[in-house]
């Protein structure tokens, strides 16, 4: 039965991600985010699936617990499993080290569910929080929740240790956390 779920819950999951991305190639691109350079990022608390020795809990991630300690990269992405968003949560993994070496913590997020999520981490072998926004109030508060497609518009915001949002990535700019990485790398010199 469970395994039944899960295959139903990966096949969900990967017809959202298909629809999520069935655009006209010269569609218009994303609206730009609510949420501006220069202001403070929303607060949100938002909760992820962790496996340890066959255990399961969802530990929550608040936003401010890091404010005054860590910069933060938020990746938005819309679907869990697809090629894009594979690609990019990939990349972030690879190059974990060299953030937090820039004192910057990594939160992947999407409207996926936990389970999605974390099969999603886990295929990846991807070992920082991918966040399950299913209510869809986290990409709203940020202005990156796509009405018409039901998913969150790829978009990463770079935010300081004093909660502050110093870029931001969208669209096709956000597939390559390499950007995102040189923003935290001056972050790491600002006290």
């Amino acid at each position: 039965m469970k395994q039944r779920a899960f295959g139903f819950l990966m096949s969900a999951t990967l017809l959202t991600g298909a629809n999520a991305f069935a655009q006209a190639p010269n569609a218009a691109p994303p609206p730009p985010p609510s949420v501006k350079v220069g202001q403070a990022a929303p607060d949100f608390t938002a909760s992820y699936l962790k496996r340890d020795n066959g255990k399961f809990s969802f530990p929550q991630v608040k936003l401010s617990e890091f404010k005054g300690q860590k910069n933060v990269v938020l990746a938005f992405f819309p679907a869990a499993f697809s090629p894009g968003c594979t690609g990019e949560m990939a990349k972030y993994q690879e190059q974990s080290g060299q953030f937090n070496a820039s004192n910057t913590v990594i939160l992947g997020m999407s409207v996926d569910s936990t389970w999605a999520n974390e099969a999603f981490a886990d295929k990846l072998g991807v070992k920082f929080p991918i966040l399950s926004d299913a209510s869809r109030d986290i990409a709203k508060s940020y202005g990156v929740f796509n009405d018409r497609q039901l998913v969150a518009n790829r978009t990463t915001f770079v935010i300081d240790k004093n909660g502050i949002v110093q870029k931001e990535f969208m669209a096709t700019e956000a597939l390559d956390p390499n950007k995102s990485l040189e923003a935290c790398e001056l972050l790491k010199e600002v006290k």
